[in-house]
């Protein structure tokens, strides 16, 4: 079936080269404005109806106030017929308004006096500022994604079109599961579908978001409302719904290796690479159709989707010598990663009374995340394939019920219920059994053999309920609401059958990992609830926008009994219920003010304050978990070479000795923290950080905009933002002080990529002393208990859009800054104070991002995506023997350790080469009828075939600096779809 798509895809896409819906979504739209009459006095009891066939119900009604003005909210995004009736005068109707979602068009109205049944039509511009709103926001419409060069169209699309979101974009369809990085310096990303939060346990994407089910996609940036718990940014993903005819889709998109490029430039290979990321293969077949059960009664809208890709990576290459104590790059087997996605989901909206709306949905989806990346998540530190993360998206899915009501033109309830299911065990990869053992080796940062441990199965459930009430005047917009999300996390662990794993350095044994494992782990929280109110508050020409949002979460870990070791190290554990981790509650204003400028709707001025707390979902709870607090795994040094030469233990890379000994024994070294497995807490949340009011990390969050439309199609924007963050945490080992650390210096190896070619004294260097090595009584406590810690983010955009009457579109700017960090004080180590300082450089967060399309004759056009952005920021992590540190330090390393860490560099200080990237497509459209049109797309993916470098390798020595990420190289790529 899927290769019958796929060829029908790239049939239709040629032949349409060749030859000569609606939706609704929590965060909805609205129209406002003001009528007068022709001497410019206000009328109030004006009839004011928008009509769209995204309403079920097809018209909205509201009256006019005393003050002349009028507010009709929560209107789903599409196209609108305004009419405005009073008695004594004629009718004006203003036709093609477009809402998009989030936005508030501003419709005023001048009625003439007349005597005569007459209507006065206009069609006018749409409003392309929002007087009304101070949130900025990023909206892309399915029509966009269908213009633009955004192959499989999944959020991820967002990075490319958002200014001053940070990440790795979609290239040709290859990064499909994750959305962006940080936002000027806040973390945070909250993904929802419809205002429900789709996310799993650790935060991250487990529900995948299917774009054919999606009318917009909408970003929130900054300004976000009380009725928004987004830290960072506010991703939401507006469905689309049936309608009173039947519609569909027929699409697909395909490449493979023959259509790319190889970007293996001189520089690459200069760095030790010889081979470069590429595709294997793309591919997306999707079915899509809705329509009416009954005509302005029940509408349904279905999906059925699969899509994925398979990809080689640069540099990494299976293990030749799988299950031994080498690492030896099989290089007719590079690296690879195979991503599968399904999706069969369905949509019904029932209008059950005039007043009374239902939508029920559900997403059945199944996936493999057969292979992810090669690179431990913000450190470079390389994996061979054999150990890289592996897992099932099995069962997931989304689910939900939602109810409106509007029972007056000013007074509207909203309700929801969702569930989101996601089930992700870990796998094994081939050639990898519960007996290989894990072997990191430090001198090039690569992990071989296996991963360290598995969780299977994996269960990380989120529920959510949601309550509104609206009332609207002309002059105020109220809104009350409660929300609220319940979830669960349940992982069984396990390491390799012996319970360890090894650290090598160049080679040569230097430690053992061992691991208190099989355990499960269970997590949960209660409560992540919010009550907020806020008003829309028109005085004139100023529109205040006010909030206030109480929040509260609530965590807890159930009760968990824990199996004896089966190598015999621990004894069966008992843990009792652990409550209120965390007990959080705060308050939250949100204040703004949207001011037009000349009364013309053209030009605003936009501020907005709010204090925003800091996304949370079981990272307290598995924090306080007595199994997680406790000591699960351990570092013990290991000298291969103790019995010497000619004794067979020798050299064998076997630890030949008692692990089940915590002290030292043969080769082995004491345990590095005698805690291990001991149902005893070694890391303890002190209450003043646990619970309380106002103690959750929080950020507050400032804007400043001016906007300004040019013309009928042009609008220009320029924004200053800056944010802060407070309540930091740190840990506090009670067992040490300052006074139970030793500095030492050490010398940097010569090296020409390293400030003035290396060989410089690195100072600033602690290690604990030998009588208090292992000792750990850790306290997580308030950072201000110690000393001043800031993050501050200091931030410019300028930016414009322009919808041309032609087709024609193009939008893009300019965004950069700067965050600086300070934790200059100290908590145990001295070593804290070492690069405790950090002001990013601007050229680190500059990004250029241009966007546009161009219609040209016959029903082609061409469109194109730029973007401009930084290199990776890198560092250098040294593993420094012991035999350099000694001589200043005056003694061996504590507790036998081989090597210490070594920051050669200061973090984000240092920035590979920017990427420059551009991407175009080419296509044709061609209507069969009035009614059936189809579009074949051939897309250039990376048209310069750059390659520029995504990720480094961080580990100071051989392999120091070896790209392990790579930008795809120019792919050229096939799309179609029929619409109907």
């Amino acid at each position: 079936m899927r290769r019958l798509l796929l060829s029908l895809a790239i049939a239709v896409s040629l032949f349409a080269l060749l030859m000569s819906g609606t939706a609704r979504a929590q965060q909805a739209s609205g129209i406002a404005g003001t009528v007068r009459d022709s001497s410019g006095g206000v009328l109030p009891g004006v009839a004011v109806e928008a009509a769209s066939p995204a309403l079920i119900e097809r018209v909205r009604v509201a009256l006019t106030d005393g003050e002349g003005r009028y507010n009709i909210v929560n209107l789903p995004p599409g196209t609108y017929n305004v009419t405005f009736t009073l008695q004594g005068f004629s009718i004006l109707r203003r036709e093609g308004i477009v809402l998009t979602a989030g936005f508030t068009a501003p419709v005023n109205a001048d009625l003439q006096v007349s005597t005569l049944a007459e209507t006065i039509t206009v069609s006018g511009e749409t409003p392309l500022v929002d007087t009304q709103n101070v949130r900025r926001q990023t909206v892309v419409t399915s029509e966009t994604l269908d213009v633009l060069p955004t192959s499989i169209k999944n959020a991820n699309a967002l990075i490319g079109l958002t200014l001053g979101l940070n990440g790795i974009s979609d290239v040709g369809g290859i990064y499909a599961t994750q959305v962006g990085g940080n936002f000027h310096g806040k973390g945070g990303t909250r993904t929802q579908f419809d205002g429900m939060s789709v996310q799993n346990m650790t935060g991250n994407a487990g529900y995948q978001l299917n774009p054919a089910l999606v009318s917009e996609m909408t970003l929130q940036a900054s300004g976000i409302t009380a009725e928004g718990n987004a830290e960072g940014v506010l991703i939401n993903m507006v469905p689309r719904d049936g309608g009173n005819q039947f519609a569909g889709m027929l699409s697909g998109l395909y490449t493979n290796k023959h259509l790319a490029a190889d970007n293996l430039n001189s520089d690459l290979i200069a760095r030790q690479l010889t081979s470069v990321n590429k595709p294997l293969n793309v591919y997306d077949a999707t079915v899509t159709l809705g329509g009416p059960i009954r005509k302005d009664k029940l509408w349904f809208f279905g999906s059925a989707r699969e899509w994925g890709n398979n990809y080689q990576f640069a540099g990494f290459y299976w293990n030749k010598t799988q299950g031994t104590p080498f690492y030896t790059p099989d290089l007719s087997r590079p690296a690879t990663r195979t991503q599968w996605f399904e999706s069969k989901a369905v949509r019904l909206t029932w209008q059950a009374a005039p007043k009374q709306k239902f939508s029920f949905f559900s997403d059945f989806q199944d996936a493999c995340i057969c292979r992810t990346g090669t690179t431990v998540a913000g450190s470079g530190v390389g994996v061979a394939p054999e150990a890289i993360l592996a897992y099932h998206f099995r069962p997931t899915g989304f689910h939900q019920a939602t109810w409106t009501a509007p029972m007056t033109s000013r007074l509207l309830f909203d309700a929801a219920f969702s569930a989101t299911i996601n089930h992700w065990p870990q796998f094994r990869a081939p050639g990898v059994t519960p007996d290989t053992i894990s072997i990191l080796e430090q001198s090039t940062g690569i992990r071989f053999n296996a991963r360290e441990t598995y969780d299977d199965p994996n269960i990380q459930n989120r529920y959510g309920e949601r309550l509104s009430l609206s009332y609207v005047t002309g002059t105020h917009a109220l809104k009350f609401g409660f929300q609220d999300e319940q979830g669960i996390l349940k992982a069984y662990r396990v390491a390799a059958t012996g319970g360890y794993s090894y650290t090598f350095s160049s080679g040569r044994p230097v430690s053992i990992t061992q691991y208190a494992t099989p355990y499960e782990l269970q997590n949960r929280f209660r409560h992540d609830m919010g009550l907020y109110a806020q008003d829309q508050w028109a005085i004139r020409r100023l529109t205040l926008n006010l909030g206030l949002r109480y929040d509260y979460f609530n965590g807890y870990v159930p009760a968990q009994n824990v199996p004896a070791t089966p190598n015999g190290w621990l004894p069966a554990r008992s843990y009792a219920q652990v409550n209120n981790v965390p007990l959080w509650k705060d308050l939250n204003p949100r204040v703004g003010g949207a001011y037009d400028l000349f009364g013309t709707g053209r030009t605003a001025l936009k501020a907005s304050l709010g204090r925003y707390v800091a996304k949370s979902v079981v990272e307290i709870a598995n924090a306080n978990n007595p199994i997680v607090a406790s000591v699960n795994q351990v570092n013990r040094a290991w000298d291969d070479s103790f019995f010497g030469p000619g004794d067979p233990r020798t050299g064998n890379f076997k630890p030949d000795c008692d692990l089940a000994n915590r002290l030292l024994n043969g080769e082995c070294g004491p345990l590095q923290n005698q805690n291990f497995g001991n149902p005893v807490v070694t890391t303890r949340y002190a209450d003043s950080v646990l619970k309380g009011f106002g103690v959750r990390p929080y950020n507050w969050d400032m804007s400043a905009e001016v906007q300004h439309q040019i013309g009928r199609d042009m609008s220009v924007s320029a924004g200053y933002y800056r944010n802060w963050y407070g309540n930091f945490r740190v840990t506090d080992n009670l067992a040490v002080s300052p006074a139970d650390y030793s500095p030492y210096c050490v010398t940097a190896p010569s090296d020409a990529r390293l400030p003035n070619g290396g060989g410089y004294q690195v100072c600033g260097l602690y290690d604990i002393s030998t009588t208090k090595f292992g000792q750990s009584n850790n306290l997580v406590t308030r950072a201000k208990d110690f000393g001043k810690q800031k993050q501050v983010s200091n931030f410019i955009t300028f930016s414009l859009d322009a919808r041309f009457a032609s087709g024609a579109r193009f939008g893009g700017g300019i965004d950069t800054g700067r965050t600086t960090t300070d934790n200059c004080f100290v908590v145990d180590s001295p070593q804290q104070k070492l690069n405790c300082h950090i002001t990013s450089p601007l050229s680190g967060n500059m990004q250029i991002k241009v966007n546009g399309s161009y219609p040209l004759p016959r029903e082609f056009f061409v469109s194109a995506l730029y973007q401009n952005l930084s290199g990776p920021a890198y560092t250098a992590d040294w593993a420094a023997p012991t035999a350099l540190i000694a001589p200043s330090l005056n003694r061996d390393l504590a507790g036998g350790s081989r090597t210490a860490t070594v920051p050669l560099l200061s973090p984000n200080s240092y920035f590979d080469h920017r990427t420059m990237r551009l991407d175009m497509r080419v296509g044709k459209n061609v209507r069969l009828t009035q009614r059936v049109k189809v579009q074949g797309n051939v897309d250039l993916y990376n048209v310069t075939n750059s390659g520029s470098v995504l990720a480094d390798t961080n580990a100071f020595g051989g392999r120091w600096l070896v790209p392990t990420l790579v930008l795809e190289p120019r792919i050229l790529q096939f799309s179609a779809q029929i619409t109907f």
